[in-house]
């Protein structure tokens, strides 16, 4: 199973944020799913935060699962992932699941 990892990362130190993203993402390999962190997802040479959070976006839309990291509701773009997540779950794929952090 194809898990997108949502996770904060505007404003915050980048090196501490994909630190994390690599350890929630080595967690949710052990588990089983096949994890998809933000930070390999393309978005161009120099892209804005719009074209980095429609790549990420276009990203979860090929998962089957969305996991959302503390302090989601606090971020923009994770606000944005989890409502897409919320759709994809309503009118695409009634399997599709939403994790929270624990």
């Amino acid at each position: 199973m194809k898990i997108y990892i949502s996770i904060p990362i505007s404003g915050l130190d980048q090196q501490k944020v994909r630190e994390r993203a690599d350890m929630i993402k080595a967690r949710l390999s052990r588990e089983g799913y096949t994890p998809v962190s933000p930070f390999e997802i393309y978005a161009g040479t120099h892209p804005t935060y719009a074209d980095c959070i429609a790549a990420d976006v276009r990203a979860l839309m090929d998962c089957d699962a969305i996991y959302m990291c503390h302090g989601w509701r606090m971020s923009c773009g994770c606000t944005i992932e989890h409502g897409t997540a919320v759709a994809l779950k309503q009118f695409r794929n009634k399997n599709f699941k939403i994790l929270y952090e624990q």
